[in-house]
């Protein structure tokens, strides 16, 4: 009798997965990049091996670059590089579409200060090569090491305990290795200004570390000017004589001597002439030479620092020995910038480190409350910009939380005796914009240079004591607002918040958190943040940046919602908080919530279906590559950095609710905020389809003089809205009471927790409105009304189908991150 072989169960079907980023060239580049890192490594078994394969390919490759760089001035070969790899300007850059790596550049630089000597020895009886035709093969070498070094970037290992985090070290040590310029020009100084600026701090840096930040955008300044007004002077003898040849004149000996030299400055010999020493830039700043080196010293790494081996390997392990420092110094008084001199994204860093590391602890304090000072007051700053309201309603809010013991200590409003077990505690911010409140904290703390490393340890260390503590704090009062309707000061007065619906919590940090930040559903695994909700975790840059962006407050709350829903933060990676947001502008971070789920809590809603279920399943994962080309150009010309004009990047809305959203606003209409976002939310199909409804029942007011109505049920994650408008024909007093009576008839019979009512003249504009967010009680009446109404049973309306804001989206490769904002 022959064995019985068992049925196997047919394979689950693999998630699919989607690539978004700019540019139609990115998905070939893709390919490229795979292939070549693919021939990095011999085939291996585990992530072991790759590391032990990884030393032989560091010292080959270094050895290749040392051979290289026989007889050559480190200094050409370094600027050579820079001209390979950066751009000389940055108009029609587009980061999408570039293959400069920057971390090239470190790669290179770092082998050259090992070597000991400004003009590295030739061997004996050897040919020295043009500086300029070694480039190619070095930067070769040198991009393989930062390949290498990416791929070990995902060997990194944790603790058991910390396995969950593993994956994101890993991507924040990439991110660091990879990325640079971080801060867009106007918005990275505003920040540091505010830390580094005031009279407090600015006499302490003096004292302490021998300038202030005025100093070091002075010599920034000069440096940049400096190196621009050489290559411009050089580049323009070349394109003057290139003029005169291409127009039939014979240059004289003068002019092609001349136009030699300059080539030679610019393409062959460029390190003499690109350099610079402490007394140039004194002269050109106006600045102390002692203060000037004091700069320079804190910005700079000097030759010889170590053997090249050794500084790759620490590159290549997620130490770059050049973190913060963007200058070489030649140990006799040159020096050469990298790649823009002193980046405006590390400075604050640098100086933090600085400061800390005096051992000075009153001298500490005495910044870091300064700095901790500043961050609360820009990002109230920031949120009430967004929200369109002046300040926040309660800043430093001193309020009674429950024991730690015991979270369940009764702190009602009708509690006994409240302060008998309660903490007192702090919050930073608390805004209250309609129904809506949104609590804040504020983190002023950074990523420690361990955590920055790959250590998955130190990682989970950081993220407890800065996002994890800020969430805590940010959730304890949504929770207490959300149960109790209100909390109990300090001062044993009660704050009535009674009127809340919706809590959002926000959690901004000064510092740049990258990919630690926006992979919310990880930190949830990782028990680095709890509760039931995902708080939205902003740097203070890219709050501003979404500031700019988003110009409603509607926008702001419906990016807000999306950008915390748990089921969107399984769905979508990615490195950079302004690729998700400028996705979000385009029209896309929308996901097809699970029909079932939300049927189950909206019982009313619309019953699903197989294909509403079927869009749900199809939903992909999606990584989110570089989608800031269009926000880069927009603020390089804002800032003055590029001289094309270039349009600010917008999410469109249809104008018809966009004008009924901003005149609700205007009016400070109850309820504007919630259902102008659930409004937003809609598909630009489903805004077309809702304005043509709208206007379709103005033209018949207008013909038949009689009142018309139409109702919109918004079945979202955030909660069931309905939407109600009808038509008030001139003179015609009775529309708004018959719209009143329809809406709350309505309401009540579709369980909604939120409706607005909007009345509108023959002319399209806003007669009345109302709004009723009460909570859904049984009620005879209304169920009687209903029926004499002749109203639709809730199991036979018409349902549109799911409001999906998907708009446009180009569907290619993430492409290489390296941000170049200035």
């Amino acid at each position: 009798m022959g064995k019985k072989v068992a049925k196997s169960k047919p394979a689950a079907p693999r998630q699919q997965r989607r690539l978004l980023t700019d540019g139609d060239e990115g998905v070939s580049r893709l390919i490229e990049q795979v292939s070549r890192l693919a021939g990095k490594l011999e085939p291996a078994e585990s992530w072991n091996d790759v590391r032990h394969q990884a030393p032989h390919i560091i010292r080959h490759h270094v050895a290749e670059m040392e051979r290289l760089f026989q007889g050559q001035d480190v200094f050409d070969i370094i600027e050579l590089t820079r001209q390979h790899e950066v751009p000389f300007t940055l108009e029609g850059y587009r980061e999408s579409q570039s293959e400069g790596l920057a971390a090239v550049v470190d790669i290179v630089a770092l082998v050259a200060v090992g070597m000991g000597a400004r003009v590295v020895e030739a061997l004996p009886q050897t040919d020295v090569p043009y500086a300029n035709t070694v480039i190619e093969e070095l930067c070769t070498h040198a991009r393989t090491l930062v390949d290498l070094a990416g791929v070990l970037s995902f060997t990194i290992e944790g603790s058991p305990a910390d396995t969950a985090l593993t994956p994101l070290a890993a991507q924040l040590r990439l991110a660091e290795i990879m990325i640079r310029n971080k801060h867009y020009l106007s918005v990275g100084r505003g920040l540091n200004e505010g830390v580094l600026g005031p009279p407090g701090n600015d006499k302490l840096l003096a004292a302490k570390l021998g300038f202030t930040y005025e100093d070091v955008l002075r010599v920034s300044e000069a440096i940049t000017l400096g190196y621009q007004q050489a290559k411009i002077v050089d580049l323009d003898a070349l394109g003057r004589t290139a003029k005169r040849t291409s127009e039939g004149f014979e240059p004289h000996a003068g002019q092609l001597e001349a136009a030699q030299e300059s080539f030679d400055r610019l393409f062959v010999h460029p390190g003499p002439a690109s350099a610079f020493t402490a007394a140039e830039i004194a002269a050109s700043s106006g600045l102390e030479p002692a203060t000037v080196s004091a700069v320079l010293d804190t910005f700079s790494i000097s030759m010889p620092l170590a053997n090249p081996i050794a500084l790759v390997e620490s590159f290549c392990n997620g130490k770059n020995p050049l973190a913060g420092k963007d200058l070489v110094h030649d140990g006799r008084g040159n020096y050469l910038l990298l790649q823009s001199g002193i980046p405006d994204d590390q400075i604050r860093r640098v100086i933090d480190l600085r400061v800390k590391s005096l051992g000075d602890s009153k001298a500490w304090d005495r910044y870091s409350k300064q700095r901790d000072s500043f961050a609360e007051k820009k990002a109230a700053e920031l949120m009430a910009k967004a929200l369109g309201v002046p300040s926040p309603q309660h800043t430093g809010l001193k309020y009674l939380a429950p024991p730690k013991d015991d979270p369940g200590y009764d702190l009602s409003r009708n509690a006994s005796n409240p302060k008998q077990l309660a903490r007192v505690v702090e919050g930073d911010s608390l805004f209250i914009v309609d129904d809506v409140a949104i609590c804040m904290e504020v983190k002023a703390g950074s990523i420690t240079d361990k955590a920055r490393s790959g250590n998955v340890q130190r990682v989970a260390q950081d993220l407890r004591k800065t996002i994890g503590e800020a969430t805590t704090q940010a959730q304890r009062l949504e929770q207490l607002i959300l149960t109790h309707g209100g909390l109990w000061q300090e001062s044993g007065k009660w704050l009535d918040l009674a009127g809340v619906r919706e809590v959002r919590t926000v959690v901004a940090c000064l510092d740049d958190f990258g990919p630690l930040a926006i992979a919310a559903d990880t930190l949830v695994r990782a028990n680095m943040i709890g509760g039931t909700t995902l708080p939205w975790i902003i740097s203070l840059h890219d709050l501003e940046i979404a500031t700019k962006l988003l110009e409603t407050p509607e926008s702001f709350l419906l990016y807000l919602r999306r950008r915390t829903e748990p089921q969107a933060a399984r769905m979508f990676e990615a490195v950079d908080e302004l690729d998700v947001l400028m996705w979000f502008v385009q029209g896309g971070l929308y996901f097809d919530p699970d029909p079932d789920e939300l049927y189950r809590r909206y019982p009313t809603g619309a019953k699903p279906t197989g294909a509403s279920r079927a869009r749900f399943k199809r939903e992909s994962f999606t990584t989110i590559g570089t989608l800031t080309d269009t926000l880069d150009a927009w603020m390089y010309h804002e800032d003055g950095i590029t001289q094309t004009p270039a349009s600010k990047p917008q999410r469109r809305e249809h104008p018809l609710l966009q004008s009924i959203v901003d005149k609700l606003r205007t009016e400070n209409a109850s309820g504007w905020l919630r259902v102008g976002a659930d409004l937003f939310n809609l598909s630009e199909a489903g805004q077309v389809e809702l304005a043509n409804k709208i206007t379709r029942i103005i033209e018949l007011t207008r013909l038949d003089k009689s009142f018309h109505s139409l109702a919109e049920a918004l079945v979202t994650p955030w909660g069931y809205s309905a939407f109600f408008v009808g038509t008030q024909p001139f003179g015609n007093l009775g529309a708004r009471g018959r719209l009143e009576i329809y809406a709350a008839a309505k309401k009540h019979q579709l369980r909604a927790d939120r409706a607005l009512a909007v009345l509108l003249n023959e002319d399209g504009d806003i007669a009345w409105s109302g709004y009723n967010n009460d909570p859904w009680e049984p009620n005879e009446e209304l169920d009687q009304l209903g029926l004499e109404m002749g109203l639709v049973p809730v199991q036979e309306m018409d349902r549109n189908p799911p409001p999906s804001a998907r708009r446009p989206t180009r569907r290619l490769n993430p492409g290489k991150k390296r941000r170049r904002r200035r």
